[in-house]
């Protein structure tokens, strides 16, 4: 491989990466040197970006990234390993925490409604508790007077311990 002319710490970088990437910055010099296009040109132009389609204007159809979404995510890795991520033309592809930043919330993922035996539960529990407050009160008119008198009596009388 015949290296462009470039400082000696820069070649020692370039000699020490994959070749698959070292044969990119071969075809496609990095972004400092070279710049490239954010959005689909004609295939004839300078600036035309690898990761992007090109417009044929002879056509008038699209022509295919010269790098397919997964080989961008390959390049794009080997570059973040040694460091050289910022030297790729512009991607439409997100990675990593950027992805994650543009991402859309689901609409109940911070506050789901949950399941409705659980959003009635207090409400149940404050009506059981009324109705065991009154229970007494609704025994005593369901069974009728003769029922009332009778625990009126034993109410009266003396509890005892067993």
């Amino acid at each position: 491989m015949k290296l462009p002319s470039m400082s000696p710490a820069a070649k020692a970088v370039f000699e020490r990466m994959p070749a698959q990437l070292s044969k990119f910055f071969l075809r496609y010099p990095p972004r400092t040197i070279q710049k490239y296009a954010e959005k689909p040109v004609p295939i004839d132009d300078p600036t035309r970006n690898p990761f992007l389609p090109a417009f044929n204007p002879a056509t008038k159809k699209y022509r295919e990234p010269v790098y397919s979404l997964r080989q961008q995510s390959v390049l794009y890795k080997l570059a973040e390993e040694y460091g050289v991520r910022k030297l790729l033309p512009f991607m439409t592809k997100k990675f990593g925490l950027h992805k994650q930043a543009q991402k859309k919330k689901m609409k109940r993922s911070k506050n789901p409604k949950g399941h409705k035996y659980d959003n009635t539960k207090e409400e149940r529990a404050a009506k059981r508790a009324e109705a065991i407050r009154q229970m007494d009160e609704i025994v005593a008119k369901v069974k009728g007077k003769r029922y009332q008198r009778r625990i009126a009596a034993k109410s009266k009388l003396p509890k005892h311990l067993f």
